[in-house]
Order: C-alpha cells, then structure tokens, then sequence
C-alpha cells in the first residue's frame, strides 16, 4: 500500500485534477502543458470512449513522455480489464465513477493507486475495509454538496476525498475549504484549452 500512500499525497499537494475527454495524443499534451500553466498538476484521461480506448491509452502514454512533470491517471476505470490496460499505457492511478470491489481488488493486489467513486456511507466502509483512505466522491453536488461532506466527516473523520461532479470555478474555493478534501477534480480546468 506504500505507493497508494505516496500517490495519495501527491494528489493532496496538486489540490486540482482536471479532468480531459480527448482521444487525441497531440491535444492531450497540449492540454497538459496549458494546465502546468495554470499550476494545475494533475490531470486524468476518461475511458469513455469504448470504440476508441487505444486513443485514451495513447493520450497517457504521451502525457507521460512529454510532459513527464504532469501527473496522469486514468478515469472512468469501470473494470479490472481497463485498470490493466490503464496502468500498461502508464497511468500513474486509477479513478473510478462508482465501486467496483473487482477493480479495487486487483488495483490492490497490483499495488497500484486506485481512488474508487462512492456515493454512500456503506461503499466509504467497503473502500476502507480495502485500506483505502482517500476516495472519490461523485456526484458531489448532487449528493448533498458541502453539507454532504460535513455530514461524512463525523463518522468517517479518516477518510478525505476527491471531490466530483458540478463543481466549477464559482464553488472550487468552497469544496476546497473542506477539511475532509484532498482535491477537486473537473472538466472546468481545461475551459478555454
């Protein structure tokens, strides 16, 4: 668990995490560069595409050989299939929309980086039950925004996030006010990209 561990910091320290939907090498990394601009450090490449994953997977691959400062994972990991393809492409870590204790399993058993989606306190317990302390929370807004998260913090006071889904920059200083997290992550960052 000592690469999630470092992962997990990582990712507190670049505080952002934008997220890209391109299946374009060349865009991808004139993305990246934008975002390091900008100062944000982190980014992940969406596995939404399922007629083109060679794309996604060629969008890392290029993040990592050409903007090798940037941080890249691979999201919308919503198999073990597409985690090892993922992390074969040279995502640096796995997130994920919902819980899938299959993909978490083998992310673990892999020892590699993986922050799984919950919605629920029930999914939080199945995470932390893998050792799992920082996690993806989407759709944040939707699920109840900021006084969600305080609700959480009181019996989960262990557990920070990274949070996702209707957040923008209006409301980034709000969520990031939040004790319990670690990050935001949104399609926001790369408006005007």
């Amino acid at each position: 668990m000592k690469k999630q561990y470092v992962m997990d910091e990582l990712i507190v320290s670049a505080g952002t995490i934008a997220v890209v939907q391109t299946s374009l090498p060349a865009q991808a990394v004139y993305i990246a560069k934008e975002l390091l601009k900008n100062n944000v450090k982190a980014m992940e490449i969406a596995y939404r595409d399922l007629e083109n994953l060679d794309g996604s997977d060629e969008c890392i691959r290029a993040i990592r050989e050409s903007v090798p400062e940037m941080l890249v994972g691979a999201a919308t990991v919503t198999s073990p299939v597409l985690a090892k393809r993922a992390i074969k492409a040279g995502a640096q870590f796995i997130l994920s929309a919902g819980f899938n204790p299959k993909t978490v399993s083998y992310c673990v058993k892999k020892n590699f980086p993986v922050y799984p989606g919950i919605a629920v306190p029930g999914e939080i317990e199945q995470a932390v039950a893998f050792g799992l302390k920082l996690l993806k929370i989407f759709p944040v807004a939707v699920l109840g925004g900021t006084s969600y998260l305080k609700a959480l913090s009181g019996p989960y006071p262990e557990v920070r996030f990274i949070v996702s889904g209707g957040i923008n920059a209006i409301n980034e200083s709000e969520y990031k006010s939040m004790n319990n997290v670690a990050a935001v992550s949104g399609s926001y960052l790369c408006t005007g990209l």
